[in-house]
């Protein structure tokens, strides 16, 4: 670097910054959540709002219905599902979702993890934590979403899925990541350099991607960058934004300390801070240094000097870059192209393409294997309940049927071959019944002859009875003696 007079001069350490600390130290483990190092933003100057100077005026900026809230110039429309019912107390959040846990919050917002109820799907929406205070207020909130909207899509930033308004509160509804950086890095760290070349290419192909579009991100940091399902890293967190082109950036915000670039103290938004705290966020994951929020230490790190009992392990291709992106004069800083086109971030990114594609084409398969797993499960459920029903209730022959059964003992295949058969019908205590009793010689109108035919023991005897064919009915045997008593009188 040289002994140059711009690296001799002291940078002025801002007034808001903590107490200075002496040196450098070593990374305290176990410092909280991913949104711990969101510091307190000032607030916004405005006046009081409408609501405390008359309690009873409804606000004409105030929706207690959810309106949606876009970036591309569309009018807000109100939100409809067939979830959601106006009638209920319950907000549109808590009808259409359900709250799985917090991942995090901040001085502006907290973030859930929540699964929708209309596709089942899981999301991350985040809820500005405190209500609108008027006008300019609700405007400058609502701006998030109306940015990260307006980005588009890109593979290396954090997919926008909706936003609404609701009871003065924002809601931006995004795809879910596994974790941030910060998290990602906490008991990892440092991580391995192939790992960090692999960061680094996707946090800058998100950084052209704003660029290319007038725009600054002025807050890049590990706690800002999500890491989804194949190690593959996105960039998120649009609320300090800059539209460098439009000109008026009086309400230009500096993000955390610990990443800033040196020229923002005298008001220099540029690009360039974006290349500044990304070589802050890839030196804090490589080594095990913890980042100075104020002191001697800061102030070294934007003079260009890298500690070197931290950063001896990096090679030398590494410590190059970390160089070229943390120059002290923005000007001279590299910019997001030429990083991209160094030869040692071109074949990162040959391989991390070839990684991506893998990585998802593994999942599509195993997407593609469960369904077929679940739709055989579907048919096996579906073939054993009629099988396992048949099993445990066989079919039976009535008992008052002995038809198959006398057929499948004795064999028969013609009708009445066997002269025994029927006689089980009856061998179950039915006594003879006196020939005075079923036939009444005076009600049948019979002379003496055939009224002493009739009083023959032979003729109505159990044998005579058992000899006579049967289809297993105790009136079969009546009919048959009708006929042949028809038959005899003849």
């Amino acid at each position: 670097m040289g002994d140059t007079h711009l690296a001799r001069t002291p940078i002025p350490t801002p007034a808001f910054f903590q107490q200075a600390e002496g040196s450098f130290s070593l990374k305290r483990r176990g410092r909280g959540g991913a949104l711990h190092s969101l510091t307190p933003r000032p607030p916004v100057k405005t006046a009081l709002p409408v609501s405390r100077v008359y309690p009873r005026r409804r606000q004409a900026w105030s929706h207690p219905r959810p309106q949606s809230v876009s970036g591309k110039g569309a009018d807000a429309q109100r939100l409809s599902s067939r979830l959601y019912d106006e009638k209920k107390e319950d907000l549109y959040f808590e009808q259409c979702f359900q709250i799985l846990s917090r991942l995090g919050h901040g001085s502006f917002g907290e973030v859930f993890k929540v699964r929708s109820r209309e596709d089942g799907r899981l999301y991350a929406v985040k809820r500005s934590m405190d209500l609108f205070r008027g006008e300019s207020d609700r405007s400058r909130k609502l701006e998030e979403a109306q940015k990260h909207e307006r980005l588009g899509a890109h593979a290396n930033l954090v997919g926008f899925v909706r936003a609404w308004e609701e009871r003065c509160q924002l809601y931006i509804q995004t795809e879910l990541c596994d974790a941030s950086l910060q998290q990602y890095a906490e008991g990892r760290c440092p991580l391995p350099e192939r790992q960090v070349w692999a960061f680094l290419a996707d946090l800058a192909s998100a950084l052209k991607h704003l660029h290319d579009r007038g725009l600054a991100h002025m807050d890049v940091k590990p706690a800002n960058a999500f890491v989804v399902g194949g190690g593959q890293c996105k960039l998120g967190d649009f609320g300090l934004v800059l539209e460098l082109e439009r000109g008026d950036l009086s309400e230009a915000q500096e993000g955390d300390p610990k990443y800033m670039a040196p020229e923002l103290l005298s008001g220099i938004y540029s690009k360039a801070a974006d290349i500044f705290s990304l070589g802050m966020t890839i030196l804090d994951i490589s080594c095990n240094l913890e980042l100075p929020r104020s002191g001697e230490g800061w102030q070294k790190l934007r003079q260009g000097y890298l500690p070197q009992e931290f950063v001896s392990g990096l090679s030398p291709a590494l410590l190059e870059v970390l160089r070229a992106m943390l120059h002290p004069d923005f000007r001279l800083r590299i910019s997001v192209e030429k990083l991209l086109a160094l030869p040692a971030l071109r074949r990162v990114q040959r391989w991390r393409r070839l990684e991506i594609l893998a990585h998802a084409s593994y999942k599509r398969a195993l997407a593609l294997y469960r369904f077929f797993l679940s739709m055989l499960s579907y048919l096996w459920h579906t073939v054993r309940s009629p099988v396992n029903k048949l099993l445990r209730h066989p079919v039976r022959t009535p008992p008052t049927s002995p038809l198959p059964t006398a057929l499948q003992e004795s064999g028969l295949h013609s009708d009445w071959e066997d002269s025994s058969f029927g006689e089980d019908v009856f061998e179950m205590g039915i006594q003879p019944i006196p020939p005075k009793v079923l036939f009444p010689p005076q009600s049948e109108g019979l002379d003496p002859g055939e009224t002493a035919f009739l009083s023959n023991s032979a003729f109505l005897s159990p044998e005579n009875f058992a000899s006579r064919p049967s289809m297993g009915s105790t009136s079969t045997p009546r009919q048959t003696f009708a006929e042949e008593f028809a038959s005899v009188r003849r």
